[in-house]
């Protein structure tokens, strides 16, 4: 249910996607001496179920034993993953979407504002073959119900989802995994030995300015 009204939300804000994450320019500066992606391009924000963009983001950003926020590099966004479909094979699209997802940056920002860079991830793709092939077909839009709801659209719940994860590795503390999803429940699950499990929600539909 949880996931159902966050994809609600999403898809009821789309004029966010131009927002920025309003952070203190000496937050900025470190995170662009380790990201300068994230600067350049914009980036993927995380934190608790209520997370926003623009000046209230920083207070749904800290989550989990010790607090702490995550930022991450934009990968691509549906434009770049449709131009792919159309483009390449399907298994050469997948294969060059998860080189843009294993390329990211994940940053881990503590309660103190230090920044540490926890590097790229391990990614695996699965884009189904049907969608691929409807993407493939500039007529037809993505999304349910845009055209008629009929066979003119490509409507993932016919013909799948691309089903995205990355992984960081072990670094003996905490293991971090990603799972992507257009539909608003794109998840950061923070894990370690002794503490709770901690679940970030993810601000996908767009890259966001850190300034």
């Amino acid at each position: 249910m949880l996931f159902a009204i966050m994809g609600l939300l999403t898809l009821a804000r789309p004029a966010l996607a131009a927002e920025r994450l309003h952070l203190a320019p000496a937050l900025v500066e470190r995170i662009g001496a380790l990201c300068p992606d994230c600067v350049t391009t914009g980036v993927i924000a995380c934190g608790d179920a209520d997370v926003l963009t623009g000046p209230k983001y920083y207070k749904h950003a800290f989550l989990g034993t010790p607090r702490r926020a995550y930022l991450m590099s934009w990968p691509m966004g549906d434009e770049d993953m449709r131009q792919l479909s159309q483009t390449l094979p399907h298994d050469a699209a997948q294969a060059a979407i998860a080189d843009r997802f294993r390329a990211v940056t994940l940053l881990a920002i503590e309660a103190d504002g230090a920044v540490r860079s926890l590097g790229s991830p391990t990614a695996e793709v699965l884009l189904p073959e049907k969608l691929h092939a409807c993407l493939a077909d500039p007529a037809k839009p993505w999304g349910c119900c845009v055209a008629g709801c009929g066979q003119e659209e490509c409507c993932e719940k016919s013909l799948g989802s691309h089903r995205i994860s990355l992984r960081w590795p072990d670094d003996g503390a905490e293991r971090l995994s990603f799972r992507w999803s257009r539909n608003g429940s794109s998840m950061l699950l923070r894990r370690a030995d002794g503490v709770p499990k901690t679940d970030y929600f993810c601000l996908v539909w767009n890259a966001l300015r850190l300034d």
